[in-house]
């Protein structure tokens, strides 16, 4: 089991690799400073866990509830989330590269500081998401709802929004976030009544 294997390594290098989890129930487990290499999460739900500054390499989260979880100060390198759920969790300052996101609800997440480099993600509800000061670069967004999200301050340079819904995204008084990123009219549209234009 996950909690046993957290035990067994906690004074030793609180290493994890090469290991699948399948429909455990992960409560009120403290995993700050982990490493986890090449581990698959299955139909797992995770609650009150504490992640904090914990390394992924490698690894799946394949139907799990991250819910409310701290992921903190976190790092992802070639990781994998799909069909999870991970509402009101929390991956400020954090590293996120080269990693998917599928199909997995994000609702109210918190990403404040968060670096994305080379992701993907798709078909994603981040609505509610706070990602002010986050830096978000050479990444891929397909049908993402990111209502109410805001961006204050965020890098978002050469990001492609136009398959995105971003109604009622929350950005600075200058719009500053928006240079260099890509919409399509009807976003242009609804974006431009921030600066008291109106499209025809």
């Amino acid at each position: 089991m996950f909690s046993e294997d957290i035990e067994t390594v906690r004074d030793v290098d609180c290493k994890i690799k090469d290991k699948t989890y399948d429909k455990e129930v992960i409560a009120d487990v403290d995993c700050y400073g982990y490493e986890f290499q090449s581990v698959v999460f299955s139909g797992c739900r995770f609650i009150s866990c504490d992640m904090t500054k914990t390394s992924f390499y490698r690894c799946r989260f394949e139907k799990c509830d991250l819910s409310n979880c701290k992921f903190i100060d976190g790092y992802f390198k070639e990781c994998e989330f799909s069909h999870c759920k991970a509402n009101g969790a929390n991956f400020g300052r954090g590293v996120i590269k080269q990693s998917v996101f599928k199909s997995t609800s994000l609702t109210y997440g918190l990403f404040s500081e968060t670096n994305f480099d080379d992701c993907k993600i798709a078909d994603c509800d981040m609505s509610g998401v706070l990602l002010s000061q986050s830096v978000i670069k050479r990444t891929e967004l397909k049908d993402v709802k990111l209502i109410g999200a805001e961006l204050f301050h965020a890098s978002i340079r050469g990001l492609d929004l136009s398959k995105c819904d971003i109604s009622g995204i929350v950005l600075s008084r200058e719009l500053s976030e928006l240079r260099g990123v890509t919409v399509n009219f009807e976003q242009a549209a609804d974006l431009a009544k921030l600066l008291g234009v109106i499209v025809k």
